[in-house]
């Protein structure tokens, strides 16, 4: 029996207020922050393979954010916005068969 891994990406841009993980997850996973609480809560989140205890994690360019059972995404570019918000890129994999 042979697998077959298909890899794709997907390119996302949002604006946030803030940089933290839960603000920056949220958006690219559509979930609200409460909800992200309780995957953070149950050790499902993780910064560049180190699990996020707290939702007030920052992130930079970079850093990869895994939500377990959601995905995988990877900050791209960050840029000042108005209002003093911040204007993200993210890619996400997905991999599959």
């Amino acid at each position: 029996m042979t697998s077959c891994w298909l890899r794709r990406t997907q390119s996302f841009k949002t604006v946030e207020a803030s940089l933290r993980v839960d603000a920056l997850a949220s958006a690219r996973f559509k979930i609200s922050r409460s909800k992200l609480v309780n995957f953070t809560s149950n050790g499902d989140v993780r910064v560049n393979w180190t699990t996020v205890t707290k939702n007030g994690t920052t992130l930079k360019t970079g850093d990869i954010v895994s939500v377990s059972g959601k995905g995988r995404l990877k900050i791209g570019e960050i840029n000042s916005a108005k209002k003093g918000k911040f204007s993200v890129g993210t890619h996400s994999v997905f991999v599959g068969f």
